[in-house]
């Protein structure tokens, strides 16, 4: 049997019960609602802080870009300096005027500049005409008068086929060296070279006799061939055919400065992979270099040895072409033409500044050449960092 006082007992107990469930779902309900409060408090500094951070390291990334400018200029003089000392004749240590390796400017990037607070910002500085400049494939009528050091109008060009053919194998190049899964096309590297060639010659007729135009007027928004040179390297991306993946992979080989320029590949400054891409040989013969010349151009440069066409400009460092390759690559000429060393005029700065946990970079490309100071020819935001 049952004990008379089981009932009572139980629902209290069974009231007990609720009563603890209700208070453990309180306590979890506010321990929740405070962690919550905590962990927005914290995202919203967080934020706030990254921000901050983000406007300075912008801030600080212009800032490097100014004194990025400061420093070529502060080249130009000094070389200035030099040659009128020296009678107007080049000096081979001048930052400028040689084309091999070793400058303290090429070294810049190496030695970040630690700030306070965990700030550093870091500049590199290269030599734009140690990329194929696109605009030197077809020669304008009036090419800029103050363009030193480049080849002359007539020197320049052969034909346009000649430039075909040169784009066709450039790009090929390119995008055999293109990732998987980076690619997008798919890509016709003829088609695309004969579109780059109409949208540079000055009439509206393409090389395969239609109307270059019908192509651009069909786009959203309908624009033309520029039938001029390129002013950015974005501009290139408009050209039929080149999407932004190929852009982006033509990027580390070419460029469009300086706009009236006329030379070629500076073969003492480029990376491997341009060399590679370098057009040598005899007019209407000519092909890119092969790997075995590349290295040796490239070996060269690591013993500090320059390539020159007048070894008296350096006759401690100055190798002749015919001497490279057993005179594979002096065995003809370079196109479009180089005259070695080459003169850097035109620098491709990177500032990359970073604050905290946020890095900003920045690119520009600046022209020395201006009496009145240096000219900013282009600037971009670039993505990622460190």
């Amino acid at each position: 049997m049952t004990a008379p006082n089981a009932g009572p007992t139980i629902v209290r107990d069974r009231r007990r019960g609720v009563v603890l469930a209700v208070v453990l779902i309180l306590i979890f309900a506010l321990i929740t609602a405070v962690f919550t409060f905590q962990r927005r408090a914290v995202i919203d500094a967080t934020i706030a802080q990254n921000r901050v951070d983000a406007a300075e390291a912008e801030a600080l990334a212009r800032g490097g870009l100014r004194v990025a400018e400061a420093i070529v200029y502060l080249l130009r003089l000094k070389e200035n300096a030099e040659n009128a000392s020296a009678g107007g004749e080049a000096a081979p240590s001048l930052g400028g005027a040689l084309a091999g390796g070793g400058d303290l400017w090429e070294r810049l990037g190496e030695v970040p500049i630690e700030l306070e607070g965990g700030r550093r910002l870091r500049l590199t500085l290269e030599d734009e005409g140690a990329r194929l400049n696109l605009n030197a494939l077809v020669p304008q009528a009036v090419p800029d008068a103050n363009d030193e050091g480049e080849a002359d109008d007539d020197a320049s060009l052969e034909d346009d086929d000649e430039a075909l053919l040169y784009l066709e194998d450039v790009l090929r190049y390119v995008i055999d060296g293109m990732k998987e899964a980076d690619r997008g096309g798919p890509y016709d590297e003829k088609a695309i070279a004969a579109n780059l060639i109409d949208w540079l010659d000055p009439d509206e007729t393409a090389q395969d006799g239609r109307d270059e135009n019908a192509y651009y007027r069909d786009q959203d928004p309908p624009y033309r061939a520029a039938n001029g040179p390129f002013l950015s390297f974005d501009e290139v991306g408009l050209v039929e055919g080149i999407d932004p993946p190929l852009l982006e992979a033509m990027r580390a080989y070419m460029t469009v400065h300086p706009i009236g320029g006329l030379s070629g590949i500076n073969l003492n400054r480029a990376e491997p992979w341009v060399l590679s891409i370098v057009y040598a040989g005899s007019a209407g013969d000519r092909e890119l270099l092969r790997e075995p010349l590349v290295r040796d151009v490239w070996q060269l440069r690591q013993s500090d040895k320059i390539l020159c066409d007048d070894g008296q400009a350096d006759p401690l460092r100055c190798v002749s072409p015919n001497e490279v390759g057993n005179g594979d690559l002096g065995a003809g000429s370079f196109y479009p033409p180089v005259t070695l060393p080459a003169e850097v005029r035109v620098f491709r700065a990177v500032a990359e500044a970073r604050v905290g946990l946020v890095t900003r970079r920045l690119e520009a490309v600046i022209d020395t050449r201006p009496d009145d100071g240096p000219q900013l020819l282009s600037w971009r935001r670039l993505r990622g960092g460190e």
